[in-house]
């Protein structure tokens, strides 16, 4: 693994020039544009946000990833910086990340900030399984600490298993310490991710979650499906959809990446398409540059 006093300066410096105006509602732009059906191939900045386990994976070296995310429900505008390194020769994966929001709803309620930051670690076991976990810091304020839960520091465990050489599975445990806020919200996710080429990942998976959104008041379990092609090696198409157990709304998602050797440009939009109740229809939105150093991917087992 690269020396990880450069990786942490890397990391803090990127920090450092970044300034931004839902962290709930931000999954990651790969994850966005397949509807977030990616946590059985959660490669990039999706290993430290929706499985840590999924680092291991896919071996290269995540130089940045960093993203701009709105979210029409909320009002929230999401600055994300993440950095994702897997080329230790054992598999052992680490990665970090940070998110910066605020909340803009309207009204006498004023606004929200928040804060969150990650520490990833993931390890092959039995070249057949991987397993990880994420250390994770929120401090929150405003209208996005409701009853004054302002934050503190929970973790998320994960493990992925490679059934067959196209056949994976998936589960992970969010936000295991309860803070008892929608922006940390506690659940259990699951999927399942079949590679039948080596550039198409088509993935389904399911999402319940145990705290209730403080807008919807909402829980329950959701599910989504979605792809991920890449064309030539050079263009990424990206398409999705689901249920959202914090709106009860289904929607859909696409997204477009333009790759290099070196980097890629992406975006993701996500749009309520069926909307029940009162709840009104949402939009999220988003686009990333990455910098990665890809390394030789090992043979199949």
């Amino acid at each position: 693994m690269r020396s990880l006093p450069t990786t942490a300066l890397s990391f803090a410096l990127l920090i450092a020039a970044a300034r931004a105006s839902a962290m709930d509602d931000f999954t990651g732009t790969r994850a966005i544009g397949m509807g977030d059906a990616t946590r059985a191939f959660a490669i990039g900045d999706s290993g430290p946000m929706l499985n840590p386990s999924g680092m291991s994976l896919l071996k290269n070296f995540q130089v940045m990833d960093g993203s701009y995310g709105y979210s029409s429900r909320l009002h929230a505008h999401t600055l994300h910086a993440s950095m994702v390194d897997n080329t230790s020769g054992f598999g052992v994966a680490g990665g970090i990340y940070y998110n910066y929001h605020v909340t803009e709803p309207g009204g006498a309620a004023g606004n929200g900030h928040g804060h969150e930051g990650g520490f990833a670690l993931s390890l092959p076991i039995a070249g057949r399984a991987t397993l990880g976990g994420t250390i994770k810091w929120f401090s929150l304020s405003g209208v996005d600490a409701p009853d004054g839960h302002s934050g503190g520091v929970t973790f998320d465990l994960g493990t992925t298993v490679n059934l067959m050489p196209k056949l994976a599975v998936a589960v992970v445990g969010t936000n295991l310490r309860d803070l008892d806020n929608s922006h940390a919200t506690r659940g259990i996710g699951y999927g399942v991710a079949v590679t039948p080429i080596a550039d198409l990942v088509i993935a389904a998976d399911g999402y319940t979650r145990f705290t209730r959104d403080n807008q919807t008041g909402r829980n329950g379990t959701g599910f989504m499906v979605g792809g991920d092609l890449t064309l030539a090696g050079k263009f990424g198409i990206r398409a999705g959809g689901g249920y959202d157990p914090a709106t009860a709304n289904g929607y859909g998602a696409i997204g477009l990446s333009a790759v290099s050797d070196i980097g890629a440009i992406d975006g993701g939009v996500r749009q309520d398409l069926v909307v029940r109740g009162e709840t009104p229809r949402a939009t999220i939105a988003t686009i990333s540059l990455r910098l990665f150093i890809p390394a030789q991917q090992p043979g199949l087992q």
